[in-house]
């Protein structure tokens, strides 16, 4: 049983939130969106707008997190500076089941392996030589790490993704077939890191391929040789980065983006849907098109 009384608690302690209409406790029973949001459902709402706060004075055992410059509801809730954000959090606390550390015993695991005892490795997942695996991290099913990939804590590697195989370095002689060449640097990931589904993270050919802190990269995306990705990237479905680009912290890369190879991308700078990005990016900027060119600057984000 979840009750309001320990998210409020936990709002209040780990996000710095205040509780309105708070009087006495009850059971919430899972979330909802603001259209099928009801008793014991909890939700959130950027604006608050005409039907949500009709909808708010009729509830008794409901609760809404809001912005503190919301309008006064009428249920239990929740004041904070980003409702999104924080109803994120209280989902992840309360409301996702955790996966049990351990291994799986169908996991295929070379024996030189360092694997922390708090980690979860999922169903079949393949763990090659030389690997390391931090304190909290989860591999979900079919995850594969070919070799030498040392991933730190709280990390979540979802389904099918396969991290640090050969990347497509060729080497051409004139009558002669093609060589392929070895990879050899291995993957260096770093603490709170989301790898999507179907998603290849390359090898380094000499020195890792190499992802910061906090970067979320979502489903089927290409990540090759050499890159290095800074903290709290966003790498989005279908996006392609070339070998040895440089991305700086808090750069967003859109849907079915491609960036070509050896150019570096500035902090908070912005690829947008589709882009073709063929030079360097400054940082501070939305670039867009086929090739992409500069749209227009952006400030500083507030990161929280």
């Amino acid at each position: 049983m979840i009750l309001f009384s320990q998210i409020a608690k936990f709002a209040v302690e780990r996000q710095s939130a205040k509780i309105e209409n708070f009087l006495d406790d009850f059971e919430l029973q899972g979330v909802a969106t603001q259209r099928s949001w009801r008793e014991n459902k909890l939700a959130f709402s950027n604006e608050v707008d005409v039907e949500i706060l009709k909808r708010s004075h009729q509830m008794k055992n409901a609760a809404l997190i809001v912005h503190n410059d919301a309008e006064n509801v009428g249920c239990p809730c929740i004041r904070v500076k980003n409702p999104r954000l924080v109803f994120a959090k209280i989902v992840e606390e309360f409301f996702v089941p955790k996966p049990l550390p351990g291994i799986d015993p169908t996991a295929v695991i070379a024996q030189d392996c360092e694997i922390d005892p708090t980690a979860s490795i999922g169903p079949f997942c393949v763990i090659g030589p030389s690997c390391k695996i931090g304190a909290g991290t989860v591999l979900h099913k079919h995850v594969v790490l070919s070799k030498k990939i040392t991933i730190g804590k709280n990390c979540v590697l979802w389904s099918h993704c396969v991290i640090g195989e050969d990347g497509y370095g060729i080497e051409r002689s004139r009558g002669a077939l093609q060589t392929r060449l070895p990879h050899l640097g291995g993957v260096l990931i770093g603490d709170g890191v989301h790898i999507g589904n179907f998603t290849s993270v390359v090898a380094g050919t000499i020195d890792p391929t190499f992802i910061d802190d906090g970067t979320m990269i979502d489903n089927l995306v290409h990540v090759a040789h050499n890159v290095k990705i800074g903290k709290n990237c966003q790498i989005i479905a279908c996006a392609e980065i070339s070998g040895s680009v440089i991305l700086g912290e808090n750069v967003t890369i859109a849907p079915n983006s491609t960036v070509i190879q050896a150019v570096e991308i500035g902090e908070n700078s912005l690829v947008g849907l589709g882009a073709v990005v063929t030079k360097s990016v400054p940082s501070n900027v939305i670039v867009a098109g086929v090739p992409a060119k500069v749209i227009r600057e952006i400030p500083l984000p507030e990161y929280k």
